[in-house]
């Protein structure tokens, strides 16, 4: 699970964000369904993460997870919500956009077709870090 510094700000939950990009960009779903937390048990899978990711747009061309250069990591950040919240299990909600692309052959190519698939998150505790939990994909 990822794990981050127990402090408020949009900053730390990108930084954990980008961590889960590079994991799904390894191609390693199951790690990546693991390194969420999860407040049932979920019948979330790698291969179901996989398939509702990378079918989310359609089309005949297969969709990857790519950390584009830093110039469109800027783009994605700034357009980041993000939000504390004053409730006894939960201490933030984010949405960032997880980039994809179907050219994934240079993905720090400045003209890399890319799309976000809006993707938000819980923030919780546990045991003195923070964790993410995820919410939903937006359409």
């Amino acid at each position: 699970m990822i794990r981050f510094p127990a402090q408020d700000s949009k900053e730390n939950c990108l930084a954990a964000f980008w961590r889960w990009i590079a994991i799904l960009e390894a191609d390693d779903y199951d790690g990546a369904v693991d390194a969420l937390y999860w407040d049932k048990p979920t019948s979330w899978t790698g291969a179901i993460l996989k398939e509702r990711i990378t079918t989310f747009f359609g089309g005949d061309d297969p969709w990857f997870v790519v950390v584009p250069n830093e110039r469109l990591i800027g783009v994605i950040n700034d357009a980041c919500e993000y939000a504390t919240l004053q409730t006894n299990d939960r201490s933030g909600w984010f949405m960032a956009q997880i980039p994809l692309t179907t050219k994934p052959n240079d993905p720090k190519d400045d003209e890399i077709p890319l799309m976000g698939l809006a993707s938000s998150f819980f923030v919780r505790e546990i045991d003195g870090q923070y964790v993410m939990e995820h919410e939903i994909f937006h359409v």
